[in-house]
């Protein structure tokens, strides 16, 4: 069932932070799920609605997707609606050309993530002929930095992501040891990238493995 990876994410992260659930928001609702497909004209992946019916954003920014922020239902319609108001403009660059359409705005990509600065990961309903239907993309919107594919699919994305923080390149900094226990939400908390800002290290990943066909 596709929404068992949802579930071992989460229990990835608790078993690195015990105190994990606390960061998280509540869960979101069937019918808040039902009128966010309805706003983005989209049917989400069930992995993805299960992340969200799990938990709807964070309370506070802990980076367990890839280092960015996990966004609630709300701000995904805010930077959906950036997206849909934004002029049309052409990418900086795109690192798989044949998988990726050349525009950088498009109502057809979903953000879920995001890293402050204008930088998204995005569900990618509008693929080139090489790529896939709600492929997984990096979209840079505010470095000049090449849109790339860094996973087929969001189960194959959350995968990724539990693997990131197993083998430790996702590491948990954790600093609760310098405050007492009352004041631990003043300490620095969070899961850090060890890959490259832009991203590029997970897509030579991805296209190492797309070149061998695994």
């Amino acid at each position: 069932m596709k929404q068992v990876v949802t579930a071992s994410l989460v229990n990835v992260c608790k078993s690195k932070l015990d105190i994990f659930h606390r960061f998280m928001r509540k869960g979101a609702t069937d019918v808040e799920i039902q009128e966010l497909e309805k706003f983005v004209d989209q049917k989400l992946p069930a992995s993805y609605v299960k992340l969200l019916k799990t938990y709807n954003g964070e309370k506070r920014t802990l980076g367990f997707l890839g280092g960015f922020g996990y966004l609630s239902i709300e701000g995904v319609k805010r930077e959906w609606l950036f997206f849909k108001n934004a002029p049309d403009t052409k990418p900086e660059a795109i690192n798989q050309v044949r998988k990726i359409t050349n525009v950088l705005y498009s109502t057809k990509r979903i953000p879920f993530a995001h890293d402050g600065s204008g930088n998204f990961l995005c569900l990618d309903f509008i693929p080139n002929t090489d790529g896939i239907l709600g492929q997984v993309i990096y979209l840079p919107c505010g470095d000049p930095e090449p849109i790339s594919v860094v996973s087929d699919s969001f189960d194959d994305f959350l995968n990724l992501m539990i693997r990131k923080i197993q083998s430790k390149k996702l590491k948990l900094v954790d600093e609760r040891e310098d405050w007492d226990a009352e004041d631990w939400a003043k300490a620095d908390i969070y899961f850090e990238r060890t890959w490259n800002n832009d991203w590029s290290d997970i897509a030579e990943e991805y296209n190492s493995k797309d070149s061998f066909g695994c």
